[in-house]
C-alpha cells in the first residue's frame, strides 16, 4: 500500500509534482521542467485523474491504459466488484508488483516485476516523517 507522504514527496498523486509542488501552479511546473530538462510548457497544468476517477473512466471505456504501481487496489479500494468490472473493460492493465500473486496481478494484461524499497539505492524517508 503506498503511503500518502511518499506520494506527496515524489509527486505520485494526480495533482502534485515532486516536493509538494502543485501541477496547477505555473511556477512549480517551471521548476520541475527545468530540473528534468524538459521544454517549457511540457508539463500539463491540468491534474490527472484521482484513483476513483480512474475507475469511473474505465467503466465508461475512456481509459485505454491503467498502470498500477506500488499498490494493490483490489484490496484497498471500496466496492471491489465494481473495480474488477471496470478493470475488465480497460484494454491494457499493467501491474508493477514485487509479489506475483497479488489480487490485482490476476487482472493484469502485463505483469512487470518490481523491487521492494530495501532492494533499491537512493534517499529514503521513514514513516515517522
Amino acid at each position: 500500500q503506498p503511503n500518502a507522504m511518499g506520494g506527496r514527496e515524489a509527486g505520485g498523486l494526480a495533482h502534485l509534482l515532486p516536493g509538494y509542488r502543485l501541477v496547477a501552479n505555473a511556477e512549480h511546473r517551471a521548476e520541475v521542467e527545468q530540473a528534468w530538462q524538459l521544454p517549457a510548457g511540457r508539463i500539463n497544468a491540468k491534474p490527472g485523474l484521482a484513483a476513483w476517477q480512474q475507475i469511473e473512466a474505465m467503466e465508461q471505456e475512456a481509459l485505454d491504459l491503467w498502470w498500477v504501481a506500488a499498490t494493490n487496489p483490489l484490496v484497498s479500494l471500496p466496492d471491489l466488484d465494481r473495480v474488477k468490472s471496470a478493470m475488465q473493460k480497460c484494454p491494457l492493465v499493467v501491474v508493477s508488483e514485487a509479489y506475483a500473486d497479488s489480487e490485482t496481478s490476476h487482472y493484469a494484461h502485463l505483469l512487470l516485476p518490481a523491487a521492494q524499497w530495501s532492494e533499491k539505492a537512493g534517499a529514503m524517508t521513514n514513516s515517522e516523517r
